[in-house]
């Protein structure tokens, strides 16, 4: 199996060759790049779900010290982790792909988030499946460190995860730009915020779903409002200058990636219920505990005045680092 670079120079279409109109070829390529992401969560949750089974079969039966692998809570915690970042994956590819059936215009920002978040999920599984297997997952011939080897590439094509997430920031900051802009003043358009996010659409979600998922629904109408607070603030403290922040926009993009595949999960297993299986409750639940506390800690970082020191501190060292050409400190044994 090899790989190797093509390059076009000065190639000549026919006519009848041409794909689309004439000039109309970022567009086209657009489109094949946001059909590349919706299928990367799907394919990717079939890898996801092969290296759970690997993993759960050794913990069922290889037996260190007095017990099996499963007794142990540090290898519970990975293996329900495990399962949550491929349900929430999973989730957010069904998502998409619905809409994408209804006929939905425009997907290419949840196309974004899906590619983000699997390709992250799928590389964290792999890491703690060969965690749990210990020196035998490092081995070549169980085949999960080509899997690891493979599934880095993901994180790189059809658009960088960094460059989508800034993408996904973007996108978000333009409308909160566009209601300032609108309103006049912040103030203003944070009350908006907080009245269309706090007693609107999400508060009507509750009376629509299995009971069980009441507390999950509140906790992603609780963070849907801080987190559009706190994007709001950024822009009214950056201006035109948050194109800049990428550390800002990061963060941004984290938790609109975590909301995200909350409203997937609890829609999925809201469905689920209504056919009579409430097994994914459980699920769905665990993971809008664990988002949500990320998205807590992610907003708290965005409020937080101090953090832009310790931000500025970490970024001063980058920029030494590259001055200098390579690592800043000398040996001390020089």
């Amino acid at each position: 199996w090899y790989q190797r670079r093509v390059r076009d120079e000065n190639v000549m279409v026919p006519v009848e060759n041409v794909l689309g109109e004439i000039g109309g070829g970022f567009k086209v390529a657009m489109n094949i790049l946001n059909n590349g992401r919706f299928g990367m969560g799907a394919c990717l949750t079939g890898t996801m779900r092969m290296l759970i089974e690997k993993s759960v079969d050794h913990a069922n039966t290889r037996k260190q010290f007095v017990s099996n692998l499963r007794e142990y809570q540090g290898i519970q915690q990975k293996i329900a982790m495990m399962n949550l970042l491929c349900y929430a994956n999973e989730s957010m590819a069904y998502m998409l792909c619905g809409n994408m059936d209804r006929g939905a215009p425009e997907y290419q920002l949840e196309a974004a988030m899906s590619k983000i978040f699997a390709s992250q999920a799928a590389w964290d599984v792999c890491d703690e499946t060969i965690q749990i297997l210990g020196g035998a997952g490092f081995m070549k011939d169980v085949g999960i460190e080509r899997w690891m080897r493979d599934l880095r590439i993901f994180r790189i094509f059809e658009g960088t995860n960094d460059i989508l997430k800034l993408f996904v920031a973007l996108n978000g900051v333009q409308e909160v730009g566009k209601l300032f802009k609108k309103q006049g003043n912040m103030s203003t358009a944070i009350g908006i915020l907080q009245k269309k996010f706090l007693g609107g659409g999400m508060g009507a979600l509750k009376t629509k779903v299995h009971d069980d998922l009441n507390g999950s629904v509140l906790k992603l109408q609780g963070d849907i409002t801080k987190f559009h607070v706190a994007t709001a603030q950024q822009v009214m403290k950056h201006k035109k200058g948050i194109i800049e922040q990428q550390v800002v926009l990061n963060r941004i993009a984290d938790s609109a990636i975590l909301l995200q595949s909350m409203a997937a999960v609890i829609s999925r297993a809201n469905l689920a219920a209504e056919k009579g299986d409430v097994s994914e409750l459980a699920l769905a639940n665990a993971w809008c505990g664990e988002s949500h506390q990320r998205i807590t800690q992610l907003v708290a970082d965005l409020q937080n005045p101090k953090l832009t020191k310790v931000d500025q501190a970490t970024l001063d060292v980058g920029k030494m680092s590259l001055d200098s050409n390579g690592y800043l400190a000398k040996s001390p044994v020089s």
